[in-house]
């Protein structure tokens, strides 16, 4: 695995140069005797960055792969995605480093648009259920890409999404601490 590795004042971290495919996670799919759901099923050779996979089912497979390698691999954190995006939007956005998926867009002719594919963090928030109720609605953290800009600057953002579902526009990568 090509990785790329961010040593600053905050971060001190190997992140793999692109997320994890379609491929290596149909992988980790039939290792564990898991289906494989009907969004990952569609060939596409499988080097496209794999979508449709929730926060919870990324953690999963970055301890399966970690256990594989016999090392310990995780998600990003926000601040580490933050150092990613601004070292290579300084010298261009690189679609393996940082891919797009074309999305459909009216006001674009010929309908199609780039956009750039958001990913799972590691961050988590857990908010009580009303009532006192043991249960926790459980919501993921996703950076948004550098897609935006401001004068010289690339806006970044967070948002938090159900950390149990898959979405289209969200991917992940690996990280290892040094």
């Amino acid at each position: 695995m090509e990785t790329i590795t961010l040593r600053t004042r905050d971060v001190n971290v190997a992140l793999a140069a692109r997320p994890v495919t379609r491929q290596e996670f149909r992988a980790y799919l039939a290792a564990n005797d898991r289906p494989v759901p009907a969004p990952l099923a569609h060939s596409d050779g499988g080097t496209s960055p794999v979508t449709e996979v929730s926060q919870v089912e990324a953690a999963d497979y970055c301890r399966w792969f970690g256990a594989q390698q016999g090392r310990s691999y995780r998600l990003p954190t926000m601040t580490e995605l933050h150092e990613l995006a601004d070292e290579i939007t300084q010298e261009g956005i690189n679609p393996e480093v940082w891919p797009h998926t074309h999305q459909l867009h009216p006001e674009v002719r010929g309908g199609m648009k780039p956009t750039f594919l958001c990913e799972w963090t590691q961050e988590v928030e857990e908010f009580p259920q009303l009532g006192g109720n043991a249960s926790v609605r459980r919501l993921g953290s996703v950076f948004y890409p550098p897609w935006v800009r401001q004068g010289n600057n690339a806006s970044h953002a967070q948002a938090y999404l159900a950390a149990t579902e898959g979405y289209s526009f969200v991917t992940f990568r690996l990280a290892c601490p040094l």
